[in-house]
């Protein structure tokens, strides 16, 4: 071809082929602003250790010493986002676990349990509470994308409780009148712990969630709790916190 020719020539176009195997639009991930996790921990109260008891241990002679299972969830307002780290915000949670077992008979000299089965049950429950500072180190997962996003959680927590028998509330006589097996206990709430965003598993599933639901992200985590409630400008409290490991599942939208 002369040089007159390549200068005549007229441009290339794409064919609609080509055009068809280009992408219509740049994917952009939702806003972000609050986080969801669904708690799952094995949960054994810390009554036994309570000083006042002098070595004795209700807890372990009533309920075998077993753990339980705690069902929670907990929710999560990323207020800010730090540069270089990830986000920080309140966040709150609220749980419940039950125990149960028969009750032994009380000795009517020693005041004691005996190891007489009463043929009763005898319950236990717990609705643990908190309300926290939560600091979320995504910066490796948003700018390197190692899917592990390391976390801690600081604030104070708050268990109403209550014993109970099959014919209702427990209680026990006092010299000045009667008091029910109820009561609540405030305390510190501590926890740490590693998320493993799932989205690398399938991307395209991931990205779906976001369009479809505005679910950003969802994780699987591990964490290390410890829940040292054991009363705050209280006196004479039941210990019902504990330390323990939780686990579960996380979304962020």
């Amino acid at each position: 071809m002369t040089v007159v020719g390549l200068l005549s020539a007229k441009p290339a176009y794409a064919s609609d082929d080509d055009l068809v195997l280009r992408p219509r639009h740049v994917y952009r991930e939702s806003p972000q602003h609050f986080a969801l996790e669904f708690r799952f921990a094995p949960y054994k109260p810390q009554i036994d250790d309570e000083p006042s008891l002098n070595g004795k241990t209700p807890w372990k002679d009533t309920f075998r010493d077993n753990p339980r299972l705690l069902f929670a969830v907990e929710f999560d307002w990323q207020a800010l986002r730090i540069p270089y780290l990830g986000t920080i915000g309140p966040g709150v949670s609220i749980g419940y676990t039950r125990m149960n077992a028969v009750a032994n008979k009380i000795d009517p000299v020693t005041k004691e349990p005996s190891n007489v089965s009463s043929g009763t049950d005898t319950s236990l429950e717990l609705f643990p509470m908190y309300a926290v500072a939560v600091l979320r180190a995504d910066v490796l997962m948003r700018e390197v994308g190692i899917p592990f996003v390391p976390y801690g959680k600081a604030g104070i927590g708050y268990i109403p409780w209550r014993s109970f028998t099959e014919g209702g509330t427990s209680y026990q006589e006092t010299p000045d009148g009667t008091v029910y097996a109820k009561g609540q206990t405030w305390g510190l709430h501590l926890a740490a712990g590693v998320a493993f965003q799932m989205d690398v598993i399938d991307r395209y599933t991931a990205k779906n969630l976001d369009n479809t639901m505005g679910i950003n992200h969802t994780y699987l985590y591990a964490e290390w709790m410890f829940a040292n409630y054991r009363g705050v400008g209280q006196s004479n409290v039941l210990w019902v916190g504990t330390s323990t490991w939780v686990a579960g599942l996380a979304f962020e939208f």
